[in-house]
């Protein structure tokens, strides 16, 4: 062989993949179809749970919306209360990851708590469909999964109260039952999903930062908007929806 031909061999030779990397690649391709698929899955349960109620959804509607058997179904999850179970837990990460997003422990309390109050809006807005069948559903989720949902937000009520309390202590805010003001809090921002519309007079935007600025101003003590900072944004007059 010349030492052109073994040159071309070689380059050949590169250009040419290994068996090892084609399976790869075929695994990969394999693994986003199936991801694909169920995911197409999570989202039509998640519409109908919505829409019909988890009781009144059948696995058989959830195939028929898909136009697929239900085999198809059985072949990505359990039976219907593993669906339920990875719609609630992806619902539970969003909101983990708003909640981790801040440091609560750094920075003014007044800044903290109207940034995550607005964080918290957005999500709720932008999942409100996860996240009203969330909130709807609930008593279907198994107990142990309970535990689980309440342990979760014990520790994001926790950390409402922690901003509340530095506030308190660096004379920010005047809040005698920090409690109370978390639970006042937390159904404020949690029930947008109930009455929110897409075409309505508001975007979602300006509903998270008014909502927050109402949140902040509910538990700052009542002379010191100026001096803490709260943000007094100058609007155009909204007109009121016939």
């Amino acid at each position: 062989m010349t030492s052109e031909n073994r040159k071309m061999q070689k380059s050949k030779s590169r250009r040419r993949p290994t068996k090892r990397r084609a399976n790869d690649d075929k695994n990969s391709i394999r693994d986003r179809l199936f991801d694909f698929k169920r995911e197409q899955i999570l989202e039509v349960a998640e519409r109908l749970f919505y829409e019909r109620g988890f009781k009144s959804t059948t696995l058989d509607a959830i195939a028929a919306e898909l136009s697929v058997t239900k085999p198809f179904i059985y072949y990505h999850f359990h039976n219907k209360h593993d669906i339920l179970h990875v719609l609630v837990e992806r619902t539970m990460q969003g909101n983990a990851e708003v909640f981790d997003s801040i440091d609560i422990e750094k920075g003014n309390p007044t800044d903290l708590l109207r940034e995550l109050c607005r964080r918290v809006v957005l999500l709720v807005i932008n999942s409100r469909t996860s996240i009203a069948m969330f909130w709807r559903e609930q008593k279907e989720v198994p107990d142990q999964e309970k535990q689980v949902m309440h342990a979760r937000k014990q520790r994001h009520d926790a950390q409402f109260e922690r901003i509340i309390a530095r506030g308190v202590q660096m004379g920010e805010f005047a809040v005698d039952d920090p409690k109370l003001a978390v639970l006042a809090l937390q159904g404020m921002l949690n029930w947008v999903y109930t009455w929110y519309r897409p075409n309505g007079r508001l975007d979602a935007e300006t509903i998270a930062d008014r909502i927050a600025d109402l949140a902040v101003r509910s538990v700052c003590i009542a002379s010191a908007p100026a001096a803490l900072g709260v943000k007094t944004r100058t609007r155009k007059p909204v007109r009121a929806s016939s």
